[in-house]
């Protein structure tokens, strides 16, 4: 008898877990869309917090998005502020990862913007914390941060993202919104789009929003109790189907960027 009610449990058991996975996890059929797309003509928050990046390695030029989550930090994807270890023996600095980078918040076009910095990378101050990214090839790891040497660029935005770990029970009843500035525009322009449609891992988030070289390092927030940076956006997929993706913040995710803040003298 006892061995007839474990068998039965079993099916429960995994009908419960299958129950919960599928919640946890939407169901997706991703067909990004570029003509859902807004472009923003007018100073407006979040977008004042989020920034156009123009990052310098060698004499070559690449560029990004990020966001504003501290007074004195900026996030964006690992693979903006890139290092490339398996090199460092070359005598070129040219592949050895960013050495300038512009960053201009409030973007609406070459001669529009609400405030602008230039980082230089100089041994000792406005260093880059970068992940492990490309040691490790992981996606979750695909982060990074930069250390501002004040708060003044914090003062001229007029405020930041709120950066707290998310937990997946909190994006179910909210919509997804991405703010960036993508390849397929001018420079210096951002775009926003919303979104209902994306799934949870334990990871990442995966949407059915457009981006394009450019969007790397993208906010992906919510607005619920303010506005809420809950992903940066780091893989997007030439795929006409496939979903796009960003880095979630979740408990493991803050825990590093606070370690890395930590390590410069800023508290989260």
């Amino acid at each position: 008898m006892k061995l007839e009610n474990t068998e039965l449990k079993n099916p429960i058991i995994l009908l419960l877990i299958l129950l919960f996975f599928f919640t946890y996890v939407k169901a997706q059929d991703c067909k990004p869309d570029s003509t859902k797309r807004l472009r923003i003509t007018a100073a407006n928050i979040p977008n004042d917090f989020s920034c156009y990046m123009e990052m310098t390695r060698g004499w070559h030029k690449y560029y990004g998005s990020g966001a504003l989550i501290h007074p004195r930090v900026i996030i964006t994807a690992g693979h903006n502020l890139a290092y490339f270890p398996f090199v460092k023996r070359i005598p070129f600095f040219l592949f050895r990862g960013t050495r300038k980078i512009d960053l201009y918040f409030g973007s609406i076009d070459s001669n529009n913007y609400k405030a602008k910095r230039t980082l230089k990378l100089v041994k000792g101050k406005n260093k880059f914390f970068k992940s492990g990214y490309w040691i490790n090839a992981k996606t979750n790891r695909d982060f990074s941060i930069i250390i501002l040497p004040d708060s003044s660029l914090f003062k001229e935005v007029g405020g930041c993202y709120k950066f707290i770990p998310v937990k997946p029970e909190e994006l179910h009843t909210t919509a997804l919104n991405l703010t960036g500035s993508p390849g397929d525009k001018k420079l210096f322009e951002m775009w926003t789009q919303s979104t209902n449609n994306f799934s949870i891992t334990d990871f990442s988030l995966k949407y059915d929003l457009f981006t394009a070289v450019r969007n790397s390092g993208s906010p992906v927030w919510i607005q619920k109790n303010g506005i809420r940076l809950v992903g940066v956006h780091s893989r997007g997929y030439k795929e006409a189907e496939s979903c796009n993706e960003a880095v979630m913040i979740n408990e493991d995710t803050y825990k590093q960027v606070a370690l890395w803040c930590k390590s410069a003298g800023v508290e989260l």
